[in-house]
């Protein structure tokens, strides 16, 4: 039986997974299947067929470069020209109550994100609010999560890959205060230590970290530190587990199974209602050889040898038996063999993350 004949079917709020000739049964409880964070433009994602792989909604980041304030803009503007085209599978989410709507309907979810700070323009902000305007601009036109650095250093703060840390800017600290006033999600998934842990004590409400692994189970600086998986639990925030393999593991091979020892670290040191998954893959799916993934890595391997995120590939990037769109059955089902029950895997694959969402949106 291949994974896609092994999909979760939904009837109502129920969700069944089918192991051959064996039935498990495991209720949804009224919770929804999210990928907390996928990649592809306005015109890369089929509703269809996404609700057919059993997700209720994806976090899409504004797949835009360079992330710059015009770049944005378009990208933003091309957002809303698809999800008011008469017709569409594709139901924007401004806050919690639009998760109810999309499934009324019929319709896949799209949380729109955006994985960089430099979208608001270089900083200003001893002398203005103008970085402030333009965030107020973008969620005004349906920005929901905003992550405060990529890789690199921004006006915000600084990324996981800088050499020295300076953690959180003037600007990252308006920018944290801002958006928790607006309604929405800070991302700190590329953001270097000093600045996740002081956005996370900063924040006044939840705070997300939508794509990432453990550093206690791969020593990469891309990955989180247990301080600041504790200090997201205490905030009430959510850990969004990502299937970058090449993060997740330094064997020659990976699967789903390293995703879940990644999320039973998040849950034993954070506790069941902070762990998620975000797959930093197309929504889509890409099912193309590792061997492709990597040589398409090659040079940003070559350009940055030797520091944080670079480390060798091991022969794959992502876990191979997740790279379809069905991704979320297949950890479901690997969750179930893990021996989680069905109220946390619930959770797990969708539920914490509208909660939280619905959280720190409840104003927006």
């Amino acid at each position: 039986m291949n994974r896609r004949e092994m999909m979760y079917s939904l009837v109502g709020g129920a969700a069944m997974l089918n192991f051959g000739t064996a039935v498990a049964q495991t209720s949804l409880s009224g919770r929804y299947v999210v990928d907390a964070l996928a990649i592809g433009g306005a015109g890369s994602v089929d509703g269809p067929e996404v609700l057919a792989a059993k997700m209720d909604a994806l976090v899409l980041d504004l797949t835009i470069f360079p992330r710059a304030l015009p770049q944005a803009t378009e990208a933003l503007a091309a957002w809303t020209a698809r999800v008011g085209e008469a017709g569409t599978a594709l139901h924007l989410i401004r806050n919690g109550q639009d998760f109810q709507k999309a499934r009324a309907d019929n319709k896949l979810g799209v949380v729109i994100a955006c994985q960089d700070a430099s979208v608001l323009g270089p900083s200003v902000i001893s002398y203005s609010d103008q970085n402030l305007e333009n965030l107020r601009t973008m969620h005004a036109s349906g920005l929901r999560i905003l992550q405060l650095t990529h890789n690199e250093r921004t006006a915000a703060g600084d990324g996981f890959i800088e050499p020295h840390d300076g953690g959180l800017s003037l600007l990252g600290a308006r920018v944290v205060e801002e958006m928790g006033r607006l309604g929405g999600l800070i991302d700190l998934s590329h953001c270097s230590d000093r600045t996740t842990i002081e956005a996370i004590g900063l924040s006044n409400g939840p705070i997300a970290i939508t794509h990432a692994g453990c550093r206690a189970l791969n020593s990469s600086m891309r990955n989180k530190t247990d301080e600041a998986i504790r200090a997201l639990a205490d905030k009430g925030g959510f850990f969004g587990v990502f299937m970058m393999s090449r993060w997740l593991t330094d064997r020659d091979t990976s699967s789903v199974e390293d995703v879940v020892d990644h999320i039973d670290h998040v849950v034993n040191i954070g506790g069941v209602e902070v762990a998620g998954f975000g797959s930093d893959q197309p929504a889509m799916g890409d099912d193309s050889p590792q061997a492709s993934k990597v040589a398409r890595l090659a040079e940003y391997q070559a350009r940055n040898m030797g520091r944080p995120g670079a480390e060798p590939l091991n022969g794959h990037v992502t876990c191979a038996d997740m790279d379809g769109p069905d991704r979320m059955t297949v950890l479901a089902q690997a969750l179930d063999r893990r021996g989680y029950v069905a109220l946390d895997i619930d959770k797990i694959v969708g539920g914490n993350f509208v909660r939280i969402f619905s959280d720190a949106t409840s104003n927006a």
